[in-house]
Formats: structure tokens, C-alpha cells, sequence
């Protein structure tokens, strides 16, 4: 069969997942994710790929538009896609192809999944599919319409799952999201369960005997974003004492911007100390391994239906988290590799090199363009480039030598951009002072070199290649940017 067409395409996005949580890239010996790491037998592990942005919906609406937020017009979350942007239904349905979409939407706020071709259930906005239906959780963000969550629990015969042993930090003002919370029920019952049936059910769906057409599913899992509500045994599964503090969690914010220093203090976990985050990541871990068990039960049942020879999967995440790294969790207004870099495995079943590893730069939303090329779409207007060869095997490198990311806003308004070589990270911070790192001396990014005369010949070539990006992305910043950055 033709690489290049006729592949069904099955999207497994997880939320706010760290690259070393994937046991397949050898930098955690704790969390295990066999299934996962499966898939990367199975075809290309790649250990440079970056999401353009680290915030929940803009980064789906880069994967959805295959554009950057500003082109897109989801800058945070809580907004809509720009009217006239395409979305890929509208260039996949036409190529022959069957759209469907099961778990998170968090694309656009105000319009889901069916209204731009997708089939699957709608969860508009946020819509945490446990808010203001488990007993004992206080996350609040429920969903806008009706929550499909509810309706499976009560057609499987379910009782609602309560909620115990939340935790959160010290902070008064920040008491309404759990970092984890034990999920009380079946694992049948809880939501990363529940997105693997939908995923499954819709996959039996848009199978038809008297229907050939290819299909692309997109399945997101809730997870590992916070509140992690795990079942047991996955709870319990990993021992909070034997998780080793990481490396740049006696951050001291020295010399960096003080709006790193105040989204610390507001989540109230620095008086919790390491254990608190050792607590934390237990749970993340088992978060991350009840997805993985979720992933093989779909891949199985690809296997039980005859498709899985005929299926690409891929396996990422939309940005990561911070889980004590520089003291902070979670995602926000920095720009570090703990929530840039991505992981990405994907298994093609032409990949002519099975069990492969790339290093090439690439990015999460030029995943956009690589569907289209596997469904022979041409001429579409992106940001990016296909890297389909690369998902065969190609081991030929793409040249790019850096990636450029951007971030908008969170809980405040923080413009920032990045410029990433392989050996330093400058950002442009464009209401406060700028950060450097040299990646080589520094792989944590704690010492910020930035005004350093030594570093000087790399700020500039830095500053000017995000010049350059600027101006051919058009990024509203440029403006800014043009007329401090002499003075910066």
C-alpha cells in the first residue's frame, strides 16, 4: 500500500505529560509505560520534538489548524478559533477520510467537536468531565453541555465515584484545584477508561463493511493534568520515597523574572518541601501508567479488528509539566524543557526502521501537515513542515537547527518567545528582563547568563534569528521586539 495515502491515523494526545514519564526514552527508571513505549518499537522515537506553545487549548489549536496561536486566534484558554481557519476535518473529509474525535476538546470554547466534522461526543470548553458530578471534588470547570462522562457511568451501572485524599498547597487563595485526588471506583469507572471506550467505540463506528474510507481519530486523555484522580491500584502503584529530587528543584530564581518567583508561591507547595512534590509525582506516575494500560487496551483492539497493520499511532502530549523542576508544577509564564519538550512516538507500519531514534527538531503542530501528506492533501498553508519521512525512517536530518515557541498568556498577560539551538535558549521576556542558557554547562537552566560578556556574540545571534522569525511568521510581537531589542 501507498505510504502516502490510505492510512488510517489514530492521535493519542495526553495533557500536560512530561517527555521522561515515557519509559521508552530511558530517562525515568520509576514510571513504566510499556504500551507506549511499544508503539516506539514499533516505529520512530523522537527526542527533539517541541510543542509551539505550553498551554492547553492553544497548542490543540495548533494541532487542529497546523498554525500558530496568533494565526489561529486561541492565545489562552477560553477563546475561539478564528473565523475562516481550517481546521483538519476540512482537508481530510474532502481527501476521502473519516474524522472522529472521542475525550478532550479544549480546542475552542465555544464551539465542539461535531460542529467542525468530527464524529465522537462533544465536551465543550474545558470540561472536566468529573466536575460538579463526583462527590468530594472541588475543580470546578464542568462541561458547558451535557457530560457523555455521566451517561456511561450510569449505562454501565456505575455509582458515582467519590473523591478522597485530595491534595493541595498552603496558598488560601488557591484551594480549588486538587494535585491529585484517589479516584474511589472500578478502574472501569474512571475518566481515562472512559476515554478509551469512547475511543474504541467510535473507532467501531466509523469501521463499515460497506465503507472503505481510511479514518483519522483524535483521543485525548484529561490526564496527567492535575487534578490527577487516580484509581487504585494506581494510586499506590509507585512509592513517593523512591523518587529522587530533581536536579533544579533548589531553584533560587536568582537573576530570572520575579513572575516565576509569585506563580510558586501561588500554588502554596514550597512549604511542602521535595516530599510534597515526591507525593505528587507518585501520583503523576500512576497517572501516567493508567493512560499507558488505556493505550493497549485501543492498540489491542485495532489487533482484534484486523486494523492495526494499517494504522499509523501516534503518542504525544500537548506541552508538559514542570512537577518540581524549578520548584514550580504544572505549566505557565516559563519557558523551560520540562514543559517545551515533548514526547512523540509514533509507529507507521511502513517505518523501514523499526526501533529508531530521531533528533531532528520538530514540532507538535507539524503533525498538521504530515497527516495531510499521508492523505495526499497538497497545497495547504501551514506553519511547518511535513515530516512523514522521518515517521518511515528516513534517517536523512532536517537541518533545522533551532525551534521557535511562544507563549501569551495564562494567569496573567506574559508575552514571551524562545529561540532553542541545541546548545543555548534565549527568551524574550517582553515586559521584564530576558534569560539565557547555555544548555551545555547548564542542562537544567538555573543560571540565567543573560548580560554575561561572554555570552554576548550568542545573544545577539540569538535575538536576531527570532528577528527573522518574527517577520516571517508575522507575530504581533515584532513590533515590540524591533524597537527594544537594541536596548534589550
Amino acid at each position: 500500500m501507498n505510504p502516502l495515502s490510505a492510512k488510517n491515523i489514530l492521535l493519542l494526545l495526553s495533557d500536560q505529560q512530561r517527555l521522561d514519564t515515557v519509559s521508552a526514552y530511558g530517562l525515568n527508571h520509576i514510571c513504566r509505560t510499556p504500551h507506549i513505549d511499544g508503539l516506539a518499537a514499533r516505529g520512530v522515537r523522537f527526542d527533539n520534538a517541541f510543542t509551539p506553545t505550553a498551554i492547553c487549548a492553544p497548542a490543540r489549536a495548533s494541532v487542529h489548524t497546523g498554525l500558530y496561536p496568533h494565526k489561529h486566534g486561541v492565545t489562552g484558554n477560553g477563546m475561539s478559533t478564528r473565523e475562516g481557519v481550517k481546521g483538519l476535518p476540512d482537508y481530510l473529509t474532502p481527501a476521502g477520510y473519516r474524522c472522529g474525535y472521542a475525550g478532550k476538546w479544549h480546542v475552542d470554547d465555544a464551539v465542539g467537536p461535531n460542529e467542525v466534522g468530527y464524529v465522537g461526543k462533544d465536551f465543550i470548553g474545558y470540561a472536566f468531565p468529573g466536575s460538579g458530578l463526583l462527590p468530594g471534588l472541588r475543580f470546578a470547570p464542568k462541561p458547558k453541555t451535557g457530560n457523555p462522562y455521566a451517561d456511561y457511568l450510569a449505562e454501565r451501572g456505575f455509582d458515582l465515584p467519590t473523591v478522597s485524599q485530595r491534595y493541595v498547597g498552603t496558598n488560601p487563595g488557591c484551594q480549588d484545584q486538587e494535585m491529585f485526588a484517589l479516584h474511589n471506583g472500578p478502574v472501569e469507572s474512571c475518566i481515562e477508561y472512559f476515554v478509551a471506550e469512547e475511543t474504541i467505540r467510535v473507532i467501531d463506528e466509523m469501521i463499515q463493511p460497506d465503507d472503505d474510507r481510511p479514518f483519522f481519530l483524535w483521543a485525548n486523555f484529561w490526564g496527567p493534568h492535575t487534578p490527577c484522580l487516580v484509581p487504585e491500584p494506581y494510586f499506590s502503584m509507585y512509592n513517593p520515597d523512591d523518587i529522587p529530587e530533581h536536579p533544579s528543584y533548589r531553584e533560587t530564581f536568582e537573576g530570572k523574572p520575579y513572575r516565576q518567583q509569585l506563580i510558586e508561591r501561588m500554588w502554596g507547595l514550597g512549604d511542602l518541601g521535595w516530599r510534597g512534590f515526591q507525593e505528587i509525582s507518585a501520583r503523576y506516575f500512576g497517572h501516567c501508567t493508567l493512560i499507558d494500560d488505556q493505550v493497549g487496551r485501543i492498540v489491542t483492539h485495532l489487533a482484534e479488528r484486523g486494523l492495526l497493520e494499517d494504522t499509523v499511532i501516534i503518542y504525544s502530549a500537548d506541552h508538559g509539566d514542570c512537577l518540581g523542576a524549578h520548584k514550580l508544577i504544572e505549566k505557565g509564564e516559563f519557558m523551560y524543557d520540562e514543559i517545551y519538550r515533548i514526547p512523540l512516538l509514533v509507529a507507521h507500519p511502513d517505518c523501514a526502521a523499526p526501533g529508531s531514534v530521531n533528533d531532528d527538531f520538530v514540532y507538535l503542530h507539524e503533525l498538521t501537515p504530515t497527516f495531510l501528506e499521508m492523505a495526499g492533501v497538497e497545497d495547504a498553508q501551514m506553519d511547518g513542515d511535513s515530516f512523514l519521512p522521518a515517521l518511515l525512517g528516513d534517517a536523512t536530518p532536517n537541518g533545522r537547527e533551532e525551534v521557535y515557541c511562544v507563549f501569551h498568556r495564562h494567569f496573567t498577560n506574559a508575552e514571551q518567545r524562545m529561540v532553542r539551538t541545541r546548545t543555548h535558549q534565549f527568551t524574550f521576556n517582553s515586559g521584564d528582563a530576558g534569560e539565557l542558557y547555555d544548555l551545555v554547562a547548564d542542562p537544567y537552566q538555573l543560571q540565567n547568563v543573560y548580560g554575561q560578556p561572554e555570552y554576548e556574540s550568542v545573544r545577539q545571534d540569538l535575538m536576531a534569528r527570532m528577528g527573522r522569525y518574527m517577520d516571517e511568521l508575522g507575530d504581533p510581537l515584532r513590533g515590540w521586539f524591533g524597537r527594544v531589542g537594541p536596548v534589550y
